[in-house]
């Protein structure tokens, strides 16, 4: 796996936990799920996606020199392309609903959907368009 990449499928608990759940889980209730995604991280910027199959509609495709952001995958599945603009190097998975990726500054990203998804993106920095770089996979 690159460095400054981490990929985690959060785990799913069906019906009330027995300890509380403090570091990321999917809990399933017959009301609905309660996904934690993040406790105890500071969010200065989070937003919804919405991801839509089709040519030319792949997001991302850019670096961030500073930021560090992460992508928590609520429902349907995406191919990701990671590339560590330093080395080179590249990776590339295909995420799924309940997946949380980190992305460390320096690895440049794209996500394509490969059926609808739906997403939220969150960091600590808040989003700064001085610090977006074109990327192409």
């Amino acid at each position: 796996m690159l460095n400054g990449l981490s990929i985690r499928s959060l785990p799913v608990i069906f019906g009330r936990p027995e300890a509380p759940v403090t570091d990321g889980g999917r809990i399933v209730l017959p009301a609905g799920e309660f996904a934690q995604i993040a406790n105890g991280e500071e969010a200065r910027f989070i937003a919804y996606l919405e991801f839509l199959v089709g040519e030319g509609r792949s997001r991302g495709n850019h670096v961030h020199a500073r930021r560090a952001e992460a992508l928590y995958v609520v429902r349907g599945r995406l191919r990701a392309r990671w590339a560590d603009v330093a080395s080179g190097e590249r990776e590339e998975q295909v995420l799924k609903g309940g997946d949380l990726v980190h992305v460390a500054p320096g690895l440049a990203h794209a996500y394509e959907a490969l059926e609808y998804t739906q997403a939220i993106e969150f960091s600590a920095t808040p989003f700064d368009p001085l610090d977006v770089t074109p990327y192409r996979f």
